[in-house]
């Protein structure tokens, strides 16, 4: 195990829930409980307020909030240069893919549907403070080695699609459109394209992960999260987006505790899954923004990392 993972500290992550029903902000806050730091706002003006009183490390968003919306509410967030890093999810009743696409276009990192469940929420939020936490440990393990700041990667996007064929042919116009698409069949010949010329993304679908290494009788969930641990392992920042076939609560909180940046049940929406592989693409913009900006600060040196890696290890 690398130094980097032995790190221990007292540091929580801070939490902004924000709903104007307050039963449902104690619902949130008890299913969250293993995240302590936690605010409380039930308008979009006292949301606004608190964050910029004090910095959180994420903001749990609802869609309906009086005077104020949480698609106003959002807006301002990401024009706000010191708030514009913090992500996102919004935590709604509306199921419609129209609200969903909008959220993300307006630099929602995630989009969670009333009525909660707990794994899967806990799940979510694990996954987004995940990549704050991947960061500071990359930057413990370079300053630790000398090393310096990563260069800017190139503009442009490669996208590693590991579909099935028909999920291929109904997904390529849409990821084609975020950028270069190289399509393959199997994890294993993945993680060698991988390993060759890292991709700004991968977009895995859950029929391609068995190999001929998969323990008999391994369930798609543990199958999925076998697979991205592997891809996972060459460069922890790469954003995976999976695709399930059977997306129970199972699947997903073991597949994003895994690492995963976003499982996405099918038959996904061609529009929804571009704006969630758009999504996970800003977060590792942002990552890789963050580390570049704390390894050219000697200040970085003493960011403290939270144990939300931790929580990684569960479904191992």
């Amino acid at each position: 195990m690398d130094k980097a993972d032995n790190i221990t500290t007292t540091y929580q992550p801070r939490l902004l829930l924000v709903d104007d029903d307050p039963a449902m902000i104690r619902i949130i806050g008890e299913m969250l409980a293993e995240f302590p730091d936690q605010r409380f706002a039930t308008t979009g003006e006292s949301a606004l307020a608190l964050a910029r009183d004090s910095t959180p490390d994420l903001i749990l968003l609802d869609a309906n909030l009086p005077n104020m919306t949480g698609f106003d509410v959002c807006e301002i967030l990401k024009s706000d240069a010191k708030l514009s890093r913090v992500p996102v999810i919004f935590v709604t009743s509306h199921d419609a893919p129209a609200l969903e696409l909008d959220a993300f276009r307006m630099g929602a990192a995630d989009y969670v549907i009333k009525p909660l469940v707990a794994p899967r929420l806990q799940a979510r939020v694990r996954a987004q403070l995940r990549m704050k936490s991947r960061v500071i440990e990359a930057q413990a393990r370079r300053r630790e080695e000398g090393a310096k700041a990563p260069a800017p990667k190139a503009s442009s996007v490669r996208l590693l699609g590991v579909l099935a064929k028909d999920t291929a042919d109904a997904h390529r116009d849409a990821l084609e459109t975020i950028g270069t698409l190289e399509l393959v069949a199997d994890r294993e010949t993945a993680l060698r394209v991988a390993a060759q010329s890292e991709p700004s993304a991968i977009v895995l679908d859950g029929r391609c992960c068995n190999t001929p290494g998969n323990t008999p009788g391994m369930t798609q969930a543990e199958s999925l999260a076998e697979a991205v641990r592997a891809l996972l392992a060459p460069n922890p920042l790469v954003p995976v987006i999976v695709l399930a076939d059977a997306c129970d609560v199972e699947t997903e909180q073991r597949t994003l505790d895994a690492g995963a940046a976003d499982v996405i049940a099918k038959p996904a929406r061609p529009a929804v899954l571009q704006a969630r592989v758009r999504a996970a693409l800003a977060s590792a913009r942002k990552a890789q923004e963050a580390l570049r900006a704390a390894l050219d600060s000697p200040a970085g040196a003493n960011v403290h990392p939270f144990p939300a890696s931790a929580r990684e290890s569960r479904s191992e």
